[in-house]
């Protein structure tokens, strides 16, 4: 008999033994969760309890789970940690998707990052109607094939900086994940860090990263430069100066990012910058 529950705290490690274990495999794999159990772990407090409540869902059988979806919830949007299904049996995901989301009536859209070797959980964006919005590259970078550079011209950034960094965010960005409001909210969280690349004032370029020196990674979220800098080389720049900083933490061993596939120009960059493909993913979106 197939179960269903909200999982608490206390359960969060048995989850993440659960993520860490499929997400290994590609044809069950989602992307951004990672395959560190101590990582995934890290991420669900840090990112799936609001008010002692986790958003983190599974089916059971026998007491093991067989299915887990998770939703790290900002702004109305939820960024969906699977769904992961160990069985694979459409009937069960779907009693278990409509048993975790039935309660969260604040959220008006769903995110999905689906390996392309997945086919099972394309099948299931297809029944819930999910449309898919672009296809996505997860690369890496390890520290040691990164050349630092000596100066930094780029700076942390300040209140005063805000309009420019959200026109350029909007315009680089205009359906992302976090808004340029809250990427300044998460500057809260010390080893989440902002920095633009300006001149007299005015801002040209900004990168966003999240260290977790305690896990030995970066993700580079978003690095974008304002339209009218385009082709002069601030890209290259600041994505130098970012590593650079990155790799100043002498616990950080590599850097992930992810990027449209259709997008050569910033794809190029990367792999010249030494960037390597891990995985290609599928993103989705569902608007309910």
């Amino acid at each position: 008999m197939t179960t269903f529950e909200q999982l608490t705290i206390d359960q969060l490690d048995e989850a993440a033994w659960f993520i860490a274990e499929l997400n290994m495999n590609k044809k069950f794999h989602i992307g951004y969760c990672g395959t560190d159990k101590e990582d995934i772990l890290s991420d669900l407090h840090e990112d799936f309890i609001e008010n002692e409540h986790v958003n983190v869902f599974v089916s059971r059988r026998d007491n093991a789970i067989m299915g887990l979806i998770g939703f790290d919830v900002y702004d109305g949007i939820a960024e969906v940690w699977g769904p992961f299904s160990r069985e694979q049996q459409m009937e069960n995901q779907l009693q278990l998707w409509h048993f975790a989301t039935e309660g969260l009536t604040q959220i008006k859209e769903f995110l999905f990052f689906i390996n392309v070797e997945n086919i099972f959980q394309q099948q299931f964006m297809e029944t819930i109607h999910a449309q898919k919005s672009s296809d996505e590259l997860y690369l890496t970078l390890p520290k040691d094939t990164f050349q630092q550079l000596e100066a930094i011209q780029s700076d942390v950034y300040r209140a005063p900086d805000f309009a420019q960094f959200e026109a350029i965010h909007a315009h680089a960005f205009p359906n992302a994940y976090y808004s340029a409001k809250t990427i300044v909210e998460k500057l809260d969280n010390s080893q989440h860090q902002l920095i633009v690349l300006k001149e007299k004032q005015i801002v040209r370029g900004y990168a966003y990263f999240e260290m977790n020196d305690t896990l030995h990674s970066t993700h580079l979220e978003f690095i974008a430069i304002a339209p009218e800098y385009r082709g002069l080389g601030f890209g290259k720049q600041l994505l130098n100066e970012a590593l650079t900083l990155i790799f100043k933490n002498e616990a950080i061993t590599q850097v992930t990012l992810t990027v449209n596939n259709t997008n050569t120009k910033a794809n190029s960059l990367y792999y010249k910058t030494g960037f390597q493909k891990q995985d290609a993913l599928l993103s989705y979106v569902l608007n309910v």
